[in-house]
């Protein structure tokens, strides 16, 4: 008898030419990751207690339908840049058009007899949030830590939803390049190169909102929404340095960052002007070129770019030996480049 396993399961995406369309374009994988949680429907029903009625719920409505899911542990390859430009941090595109890229996520189970069961294809999709992380030693992560979706299409016919379609081609290898290793990268706050990084954090909110108008689709009979709105974007960075280095241009040039904010002195008619944090970081083996993320846009006073929440200089108990500062910033902006 056939059955399915785990590690047999699909996962692709594709870039949607229509906002809550099938994607016909090419299919491609994560690359390597473990885990994912489906966005399969979850519906807000609406209980009804009323007179004529017991203490217990006299009858139920299904409500609102929504599509949630998450990819918390990709390992971030020189081949899934476009993806992350696109669909994850969106300022690359330029112009007046700052929504997030849509794409059609496809999840199917493939049996030990070879056959494709459960194929779902979930549409209109944009990154809520997300962020890309790394600590000593390791490898880039992405994590997808909320996607959502406008609707979902699947193969099991009877239901609602089904579609009669021919299964995406799936790519033969993994996304095509080298991992991002935490050793092959370089950190700088504000014009300085710090050497004693340990971790960073790079998050993004997109504090999209799903809208349910009274148009619905008649088609079928679940409450998708009918747009997902882009809110504010809210940017933040986290670094973790070991301070070592007291000499000038040092580590603890992040303690005068956290005072003066990018002002070049002292005194109260000078104001925040804040800094870039640049990550850049080389692909294993040649295979792919550099990537950078810009944390922050132009540094100026009428427009402060990346500025220093908290940075605490604690003491830990001995041993230690070492004083390590988490730095807390806020960004405006954040840019993917390709140096």
């Amino acid at each position: 008898m056939a059955f399915i396993r785990t590690e047999r399961a699909r996962v692709l995406w594709a870039a949607e030419s229509t906002f809550g369309s099938i994607s016909n374009g090419t299919y491609r994988r994560f690359g390597l990751h473990d885990t994912i949680e489906a966005p399969d429907p979850e519906f807000a029903w609406e209980p009804y207690f009323g007179v004529f009625s017991t203490r217990d719920r006299a009858t139920i409505m299904r409500g609102q339908a929504s599509l949630r899911g998450s990819i918390p542990d990709i390992r971030l390859q020189s081949g899934l840049t476009t993806f992350v430009s696109t669909h994850v941090l969106r300022p690359a595109a330029g112009g007046a058009n700052e929504n997030l890229a849509p794409f059609t996520l496809y999840v199917a189970y493939l049996d030990t007899g070879g056959n494709l069961q459960l194929q779902r294809y979930y549409t209109g999709g944009k990154i809520n949030r997300a962020s890309i992380s790394a600590n000593e030693g390791q490898e880039l992560r992405l994590n997808i830590d909320e996607m959502l979706f406008r609707k979902m299409y699947h193969s099991r016919s009877g239901n609602d939803g089904y579609v009669s379609r021919s299964a995406p081609s799936v790519p033969t290898i993994a996304t095509a390049g080298g991992r991002y290793m935490f050793a092959h990268g370089s950190v700088s706050i504000a014009g300085v190169t710090f050497d004693r990084v340990r971790r960073f954090n790079l998050s993004v909110d997109n504090q999209i909102e799903p809208r349910y108008y009274i148009q619905r689709d008649s088609t079928t009979g679940i409450l998708y929404p009918n747009d997902l709105i882009e809110g504010r974007r809210v940017w933040r960075v986290e670094v973790d340095v070991d301070i070592i280095n007291p000499a000038a241009g040092g580590d603890l040039e992040l303690w005068d960052f956290l005072i003066n904010q990018g002002a070049a002195g002292s005194g109260a008619t000078l104001r925040t002007s804040g800094g870039l944090i640049i990550l850049t970081f080389a692909a294993v083996g040649g295979l792919g070129g550099s990537l950078q993320f810009v944390c922050g846009g132009s540094p100026s006073t009428l427009q402060p770019s990346g500025v220093l929440a908290s940075a605490p200089h604690s003491i830990p108990a001995p041993p230690a030996g070492l004083v390590t500062v988490t730095a807390s910033f806020d960004v405006d902006t954040v840019t993917v480049g390709t140096p």
